[in-house]
């Protein structure tokens, strides 16, 4: 029985044991009298205990009630103290823009600007003080999986946009969903950019003839600032003719500030021959998918260009002999789908040459290049071609070849020993720096497997020489011995780079630039098919 003052006391432990307390087992009879002793006990502390609390309680509740809006306010007085708040405005814009490229999204109010501007009022005002957040339009539907009705419910973004980047030059991407032809909601977006085309700086657009010719009323001679131009024509359904000409030549004539233009450009640019007047003195870069006769519409007059990719829709459709020599006096860069246009191109000034195939034209092409550096050439079909190219090649210091494996002995054998000059015979490469391989397969066999030892003499004898002092590799199926990668690492302790790639586009990307890639690795697709079949996972 509890005595009177034990309740200000701890109770002590029970005597019953755990087999009965965490348990269902029914306790022995004997064991009652000290079951009850303790809850009686025990009742007696907590009310004891209850009592003590309750004040606590009741003091604790209002130290915090003055706590919670004390620890906020701290929180703000703190706020207000941090580097942040001081930060200047023009900082703060800069994050904004390296925050929301307008690249980065397709108009909606839960990207790009309208996000930083509802962060809170100070980032809002920010926001909207900045033209630069808001002249970027991308307006790719092809991209949308909400089809193409989402166009009416972005029409008041785009107001917004316009609006808030007060005067400043506009950048644009244009696609409709279908590609064919524009929606109306599509359309009256369109109509409302073209309202504004006297800001047009960088525009990109794609869609068929028909979306070309709604803008030639409405932005024809309006184009006073437009720098940038990348154009692709998609056919229509309901044409006849397999090689349909569009005509857009009035669309882009009157542009004096037209200085990069890409029509169909890149190796997938497709199939379309197009018509098109331009400002071809003032061009500096010119990429197109189209016949010769309208490559040299523009490339006769663009005396000023520095950089030039020239894809031939129909590679059969070459310039007749005795077509008119084209001179580029300034061209830096030049990137061709076929070797056959080099007869008709004099480039005095040329530095860097891409060519997806190898012919007796590149060979005499090269003699004419005094300043070439940088060379690119694939499909060779011979290994005769090898030789004549690396005789030809006497300036070059970056090579990148797309070789068949099988003519691997032929090349490894004329770096290995370079021919010296005899009888007006020019050395082998003689300021070769860095050298690139992807050695496939001639057709879809593999071939033979690459000879190793054969590779790493050619090199090593390359880096002795003091040239080579770059090599990126690709064989197909190729896996280095651990020899080979012995003596490749002694080669990079001495300084070379050596980089062995498992892929061959990747080379390709790493290697050539994407604006001048138009070679399309026809293996590349067969690789995957032999890995997989291999069990290889990347």
């Amino acid at each position: 029985m509890t005595t009177p003052g034990s309740v200000d006391k701890p109770v002590d432990p029970s005597p019953i044991p755990t087999d009965i307390l965490d348990t269902n087992n029914p306790p022995a009879e004997y064991n009652h009298p000290a079951l009850r002793a303790f809850v009686s006990r025990g009742s007696a502390r907590r009310a004891f205990l209850d009592a003590k609390i309750a004040p606590l309680k009741a003091e604790l509740a209002k130290l915090l009630e003055e706590r919670e809006p004390l620890d906020a306010e701290i929180r703000k007085h703190e706020g207000a103290l941090s580097p942040l708040r001081r930060m200047p405005v023009e900082i703060i814009s800069l994050i904004f823009k390296f925050a929301a490229p307008f690249r980065s999204y397709v108009m909606n109010v839960k990207e790009g600007p309208w996000v930083l501007s509802a962060v809170c009022s100070r980032w809002r005002t920010i926001a909207l003080s900045q033209p630069s957040l808001w002249n970027g339009f991308v307006l790719d539907f092809t991209e949308d999986p909400d089809s193409p009705g989402s166009a009416g419910r972005i029409f008041p973004l785009v107001e917004a946009h316009l609006e808030r980047s007060q005067k400043l030059p506009l950048t644009i991407i244009f696609s409709p969903f279908h590609e064919i032809e524009c929606t109306e909601e599509e359309q009256a977006l369109l109509d409302l950019l073209a309202a504004h085309c006297d800001r047009w700086e960088t525009v990109e657009l794609y869609g068929s003839i028909l979306l070309y010719d709604t803008l030639i009323g409405s932005i024809y001679g309006r184009l006073p600032i437009l720098h940038k131009l990348d154009i692709r024509v998609c056919p229509q359904l309901n044409e006849q003719d397999d090689e349909p000409e569009v005509d857009i030549s009035d669309l882009f004539a009157a542009c004096p500030a037209l200085q990069e233009v890409f029509i169909n450009g890149g190796r997938y640019g497709g199939d379309i021959p197009v018509i098109a007047d331009l400002p071809c003195a003032q061009l500096l870069r010119y990429s197109a998918s189209n016949h010769w006769p309208n490559h040299v519409r523009v490339l006769t007059s663009a005396v000023n260009l520095v950089d030039c990719v020239l894809r031939l829709i129909d590679p059969v459709r070459v310039p007749a002999p005795g077509s008119p020599i084209v001179l580029l006096p300034r061209l830096r860069r030049l990137s061709t789908s076929t070797a056959a246009v080099l007869d008709y191109l004099e480039t005095p000034v040329l530095q860097e040459l891409y060519c997806c195939d190898h012919s007796s034209s590149l060979h005499s092409y090269l003699k004419r290049v005094p300043t070439l550096q940088r060379l690119f050439v694939a499909d060779t079909q011979s290994a005769a071609d090898i030789g004549s190219l690396l005789h030809a090649a006497l300036t070059i210091t970056n090579l990148f070849l797309y070789v068949p494996i099988s003519f691997a002995p032929d090349l490894f054998a004329l770096l290995e020993n370079p021919t010296p000059p005899v009888d007006g015979q020019p050395a082998t490469l003689p300021a070769l720096d860095t050298l690139s391989l992807c050695l496939i397969p001639l057709d879809h066999t593999l071939g033979g497997p690459l000879d190793e030892d054969y590779l790493m003499r050619t090199v090593e004898a390359q880096f002795q020489r003091g040239s080579l002092r770059s090599l990126h590799l690709y064989a197909m199926k190729f896996t280095p011995s651990a020899t080979t990668l012995r003596r490749i690492k002694a080669l990079r302790e001495q300084g070379m780079q050596i980089v062995l790639y498992e892929r061959s586009n990747s080379l390709y990307s790493e290697m050539v630039s994407p604006d001048f890639q138009l070679y399309t690795d026809q293996f590349f697709l067969y690789e995957i098919a032999v890995r997989g079949k291999e069990g290889i996972v990347d």
